[in-house]
């Protein structure tokens, strides 16, 4: 999901920022990564400047986790500590396992990138301007006309998880008399096909292309046939799936001290409330930096990963592909996806050479703290 206004707050907490963050490898006894002192200060200083209270981050090269680390607190009340293996909310870096989860489906052949939707769906979503189909390969590229209207979507955050099922909401959404469809707010003006305007509700609405098919939860999907085989066990779109003192709680830094922020929800998850661990995530990393199999988890084909690699509308966007995109970082391509919301930050990149970054925090940070975190990491991986 996209940052939006902070609705719900617990009291506020005090400052850590002066204290010395520490770090999971130097409170072990033992650890299964290098020790990478550097880093780890370079890291713990832009936290301590950019007021970020917990962090955790992994590399990946040559097909392997090489290195991990986590940072500071994942609840500052508690004090309890992260590691590499701490849940944090991912926020938009959610959608690379729900495209994933729908090429799954192309790949068995039970539907196609162009077929349309509505042949799919047991409700009928129609632009209220054109009459052009919406299909997988437009959800995936935020091309389908489908628009955020916050007005909506910015009221149904919930303490928890959200009540509202994905189903409900999106039939309430997307079609004519239902509780929040509004023809101006909820499509663009310009059509189906002719523009490239992120969309999240495009992409909770390729999730739920998942359950047309299979007629089965979107969640149990991704469970059963991505988490699993990736040996992904902390991994769930709910807090309902994890112990609430496991998981990293979203901070907001403001007036020189911290909020922190119940856990939350929405009931477009598919587009954003995927909670995991820095190392859980490098597995679904190595397997598409491996073409789509790790080990002996087959996920994807060479060609689903080719697919959603590259600018289906080059015209329109030549760096999105589906649901992944692309950037030019320090002179180099990466493919990936960042994720905000309240409290939260993400970014998941895989440079072409296969030296590919995990970077969570629970904390929006300051402008670029991620970009500059992401040249830390690219510049240790260049030294192993």
């Amino acid at each position: 999901m996209l940052f939006i206004t902070p609705v719900f707050f617990a009291a506020c907490q005090s400052d850590k920022s002066e204290q010395h963050l520490p770090n999971a490898a130097e409170e072990a006894e033992e650890w299964s990564f290098p020790v990478l002192a550097e880093l780890d200060e370079a890291i713990a200083n832009e936290m301590l400047g950019s007021h970020v209270p917990g962090l955790a981050a992994c590399l990946i090269k040559a097909g392997q986790t090489v290195w991990c680390n986590g940072y500071g607190y994942a609840d500052l009340e508690a004090e309890r500590l992260v590691n590499s293996q701490t849940p944090f909310m991912l926020a938009s870096v959610s959608k690379t396992v729900t495209g994933v989860a729908l090429m799954q489906l192309i790949d068995e052949n039970a539907l196609a990138l162009d077929t349309p939707i509505n042949e799919i769906l047991d409700f009928e979503v129609h632009h209220p301007d054109d009459t052009q189909a919406m299909t997988p390969r437009l959800l995936m590229s935020h091309a389908s006309g489908i628009a955020d209207n916050w007005n909506v979507m910015g009221t149904l955050y919930a303490d928890g998880d959200s009540p509202i099922e994905l189903q409900s909401f999106l039939e309430g959404y997307l079609t004519p008399g239902g509780q929040w469809y509004n023809a101006d707010r909820n499509f663009l003006s310009s059509g189906v096909a002719s523009e490239i305007q992120y969309s999240n509700i495009g992409v909770a609405l390729a999730g739920h292309l998942v359950e047309a098919v299979t007629g089965e939860a979107f969640s149990t999907v991704t469970e059963n046939h991505i988490f699993a085989p990736l040996e992904m066990s902390q991994t769930g779109w709910f807090m309902a799936d994890f112990e609430p003192d496991t998981v990293a709680v979203p901070y907001e830094w403001g007036d020189g001290e911290w909020r922190r922020i119940n856990h939350y929800g929405y009931p477009d998850y598919p587009d954003g409330s995927l909670r995991t661990g820095a190392e859980q995530l490098s597995q679904f990393l190595k397997m598409f930096s491996n073409g789509g199999q790790l080990g002996d988890a087959l996920i994807l084909s060479e060609d689903a990963v080719s697919e959603m690699s590259r600018a289906h509308y080059p015209e329109l966007d030549s760096e999105q592909g589906l649901i992944w995109y692309r950037w030019i970082f320090e002179g180099q391509s990466i493919i990936g996806h960042n994720g905000g919301d309240i409290g939260v930050s993400t970014e998941m990149g895989l440079r072409e050479d296969g030296v590919g970054f995990v970077i969570l925090m629970n904390a929006s940070g300051r402008a670029n703290t991620l970009s500059r975190i992401e040249s830390m990491l690219f510049e240790a991986a260049d030294g192993f």
